[in-house]
């Protein structure tokens, strides 16, 4: 067992080249921008460029997937600098965004504010290809070892986080109250609801803000049983809306604190199957039943 989980990223993760973050552009001229972005396109990174400060704070706000800003340290009416501060102080904690700072000479003073800014790196125009391959090249490795501290700290609240839903599983009585039971049918088009409302707060905000992995795995694997499916772990991976190796991390846990099953295909060795445990699949469907009454009485 121990040897099938640690194939399964092989078999998934590996399968797309990783996707690296957008690039803004912050110049103040217009031949420099075109040249910033010439090399940005070259080096295969999405980008985008503007030419003051406030629409790049504006622009960053907006556009959750810009992660690096290259930015010209003399931007009119705001510089560089503080335009990065102002980025952040807008952003707060929902993300990380990785400056580097485009400068006409390098001074010590300049280095020491980038380095209190952390900024990733400071490059001299004109930009060069190896140069500026290089400094996004850190830029990329800061955030993604941003990403795994924080990736880190909401696992590291893990153990009392699961024995928390194991306890309000658990301690979930059965309720008398309801004029009929519902039917399997009836279950399953109340799950359907739940998923589709739960798929819509994507349209409005960023699913980072939602991200609930353990829930969404439950909800998934309760789907499936309803409809006499079975499923992989990495499909169920997949649908826990996280990161691979985080949504490993809560079904290792989850397993291992009884919720889940695991078991080896026997038609295809290269995966597992893995399924609510009839303690789980129990409280799912008391959970189901007592939703599928409130919307009744809506």
């Amino acid at each position: 067992m121990a040897t099938q989980f640690l194939e399964v990223p092989s078999l998934v993760a590996d399968s797309s080249p990783v996707q690296l973050p957008s690039v803004l552009v912050v110049e103040r001229e217009d031949h420099g921008l075109t040249h910033c972005m010439s090399v940005l396109k070259t080096l295969g990174y999405d980008h985008s460029g503007v030419t003051s400060a406030e629409e790049a704070i504006d622009r960053v706000c907006r556009d959750t997937t810009i992660q690096i800003v290259l930015t010209d340290q003399r931007m009119p009416v705001m510089d560089g600098l503080t335009m990065i501060e102002e980025i952040r102080t807008r952003l707060g904690t929902a993300r990380t965004i990785a400056p580097i700072v485009l400068t006409d000479a390098i001074t010590a003073e300049l280095a020491m504010k980038c380095l209190h800014l952390g900024a990733v790196d400071v490059l001299c125009r004109p930009l060069d290809l190896m140069t500026s391959s290089a400094a996004l090249r850190r830029a990329v490795a800061h955030l993604r070892s941003r990403e795994d501290l924080q990736q880190q700290a909401s696992l590291s609240n893990f153990g009392s986080q699961l024995n928390r839903l194991v306890s309000a599983l658990e301690g979930r009585g059965h309720d008398t109250s309801l004029a009929r039971t519902p039917t399997n049918e009836d279950l399953a088009a109340t799950l359907r609801a739940i998923i589709t409302s739960r798929a819509l707060r994507g349209r409005f905000f960023s699913s980072q803000l939602f991200a609930d992995p353990a829930w969404e795995i439950l909800l998934d694997l309760t789907r499936a049983q309803l409809e006499n499916q079975e499923v992989s772990v990495s499909s169920v991976c997949i649908a826990a809306s996280v990161p691979m190796s985080t949504a490993l991390r809560w079904v290792g846990q989850m397993t291992d604190s009884g919720l889940l099953r695991r078991w080896p295909d026997a038609r295809d060795g290269r995966r597992d199957l893995i399924a609510l445990t009839d303690a789980t699949a129990g409280h799912m469907r008391e959970y189901l039943c007592a939703v599928h009454a409130v919307m009744r009485r809506v």
